[in-house]
């Protein structure tokens, strides 16, 4: 056998040797970030329960009872977006919950955004950096966010990721009023209402929301809220009121009143407050009727402390 022959056949075994170890090879492991929760109480809520405003919620529930739909992007560090999931539903009861990347996607640097509670993707419209908080498919909403910057490269890709609470809650009770009345109002104006990836808040805003009461003496309302401008900075007006009445009135600039000017007999109407709402806080106020009218009191550090003409005792 000439010299020729024995340099082909060694390229050729060489050849077949480099095919299969290539066949051999395993694909790199994929990207994975795991979620977990970490404001599933409110930083204030032992405060609130001391004085019967709130109760803790079980902190070892699956994921699905604090955040029940997410949504997440992944971009590069180009910014170009390199995969994306629509909002789904969180369907297990595992106590996190764990994206997988495809296994096609290279080594790099990127940066993962995770929305959590949102009814659909249309608040986040075309720009998946912010979400609307007010969107109908949102205002109502516990809306948690994450972010983080991911280096996936070999032996560091697994990484983990805590959602955080972008809310706070007004919480406001009333004590005492009138049985006729079972109809409450209230604006709160000086609240942001847009919030980006960067939990960056912009765009403030008025809130008005109207709930029924079919029980007597039993008014609590919860509203979910963006952060205040500053401390103090948001201003609070509740009305109570006769429902029949109220059916029967009309709506001005002002505040609310019946046709014919008899606001006195429908609506109670107590002072304006200033209040501050915080991210994964409880604001709470109670409303107490008395014949000098409604006194006003905010939940202060384990206490309740009076609040009259826009200050605070």
């Amino acid at each position: 056998m000439n010299r020729l022959t024995l340099t082909g056949l060694f390229l050729a075994a060489l050849l077949i040797l480099s095919s299969c170890l290539r066949d051999d090879l395993q694909p790199c492991p994929p990207l994975q970030v795991t979620l977990s929760v970490k404001d599933k109480n409110y930083f204030n809520v032992a405060s609130a329960q001391k004085l019967g405003m709130a109760e803790p919620v079980d902190e070892n529930l699956p994921f699905r009872s604090y955040v029940s739909t997410l949504y997440y992007v992944l971009h590069d560090e180009q910014g170009n977006v390199v995969a994306e999931q629509t909002n789904y539903a969180v369907e297990n009861d595992n106590l996190e919950e764990t994206i997988v990347f495809p296994v096609d996607l290279p080594y790099g640097k990127y940066v993962l955004t995770v929305w959590g509670n949102m009814q659909s993707d249309r608040p986040l419209g075309d720009d998946w950096h912010t979400v609307d908080e007010q969107d109908e498919d949102v205002a109502d909403n516990d809306i948690y966010l994450t972010t983080d910057t991911l280096d996936y490269a070999y032996g560091t890709e697994q990484y983990r990721a805590d959602l955080e609470r972008t809310k706070g809650r007004l919480v406001i009770k009333a004590e005492g009023v009138p049985d006729n009345i079972d109809f409450s109002y209230k604006k709160v104006s000086g609240v942001y209402s847009v919030i980006n990836n960067r939990f960056e808040y912009t765009g403030l805003t008025e809130v008005e929301t109207r709930t029924d009461w079919p029980a007597p003496n039993e008014i609590t309302t919860h509203t979910l809220l963006c952060p205040s401008e500053a401390e103090n900075k948001t201003r609070l007006s509740v009305y109570f009121a006769d429902k029949e009445a109220y059916n029967e009135s009309v709506e001005t600039t002002s505040g609310l009143s019946r046709a014919g000017g008899e606001e006195e007999q429908i609506l109670i109407h107590p002072e304006d407050v200033s209040i501050t709402m915080r991210r994964n806080e409880m604001t709470v106020l109670k409303y107490v009727y008395t014949e000098r009218g409604m006194d006003i009191y905010l939940l202060v550090n384990d206490r309740w402390e009076k609040v009259h003409q826009m200050e605070m005792d």
